[in-house]
């Protein structure tokens, strides 16, 4: 017999989902935030090394003469800040002498593990808890490990080019202007305090968080009971008009495996773009189980 559902029986369990829903990424907020803290020191000490020693090695690489800007060239370097390509090629090398990037990107390798590994199988952990699997979620099979270190490469080599891109401009202006050691070591103190502040911030937050939805997403995967998938929006007044339940992605619910409306398989899906994945703070759930066979 067919049931007729009220407005007010509708209402009261849309109600109750969002609720469900608002309660799992408190819990998944609460989870992830734990982490970061506990990864932003290691972050901050890492760039506070980086500094030291590109500061350190400046003052043992000669600093690239360049000929003078014309009055015209200067003036609109005062204007646009818009450097010469003499300048941008000089900073090119120079960088290229005073930072080691192979070797800074295995340093962020090695550090960022740990943290990683543990927000990942965490969530997987989770992920199982959620659907009621009661089995350990592992992190040491072929495929976990393969996960984890796509991961870590990625965000070593991408925050490394970054400071890296940085450092480049940064010097390529002080070339143009004719500065020495003292001004352009300053231009360099400049970009590690940004490093160590609010790129930390940011880095930390989209690592943890991402290798948090991978390890959901895959529990969910390992789990082997787990029909459809949901997007669950930050919520706070925080999340991005792309992701929330009113213009985005939000609340979606599509089958496991399948992509969600912006095509990514989850949030932080390491296949999206940028604007999709950087400080994002959402997560995913189990929608509906598979039916027994």
């Amino acid at each position: 017999m067919a049931t007729n559902l009220t407005y007010t029986d509708i209402m009261t369990y849309k109600i109750a989902q969002e609720l469900d829903l608002e309660e799992r990424w408190h819990i998944f907020a609460k989870r992830t935030e734990a982490t970061e803290a506990k990864f932003k020191p290691k972050l901050i000490d890492l760039f506070g090394k980086q500094e030291r020693s590109v500061l350190s090695r400046m003052s043992r690489v000669p600093v690239p003469q360049l000929e003078k800007l014309s009055l015209a060239q200067w003036g609109r370097w005062m204007i646009e800040k818009v450097v010469s390509e003499e300048a941008e090629a000089a900073a090119e090398s120079y960088v290229a002498e005073i930072f080691i990037a192979t070797a800074w990107e295995t340093r962020f390798r090695t550090a960022a593990l740990p943290f990683v590994r543990e927000a990942f199988q965490e969530a997987g952990q989770a992920a199982f808890a959620e659907v009621g699997v009661e089995a350990s979620f592992s992190v040491t099979n072929p495929r976990a490990r393969k996960i984890l270190q796509d991961r870590v490469f990625k965000f070593a080599k991408e925050v490394n080019e970054t400071t890296q891109a940085r450092l480049r401009t940064a010097l390529a202006q002080g070339f143009d202007a004719g500065e020495g050691i003292p001004q352009l070591s300053q231009r360099v103190a400049d970009v590690f305090d940004i490093a160590k502040s609010s790129r930390t911030d940011m880095i930390a937050r989209t690592e943890i968080v991402g290798a948090s939805n991978q390890g959901t997403f895959q529990g969910l995967v390992d789990s082997d009971v787990v029909e459809t998938i949901i997007w669950i929006e930050t919520k706070d007044t925080r999340t991005r008009p792309a992701h929330t339940a009113h213009s985005g992605v939000g609340g979606e619910e599509v089958k496991l495996g399948e992509r969600f409306s912006n095509g990514l398989k989850y949030p932080h899906d390491p296949s999206g773009p940028a604007e999709e994945v950087i400080n994002c703070r959402c997560s995913s759930g189990s929608g509906k189980l598979k039916e027994a066979a």
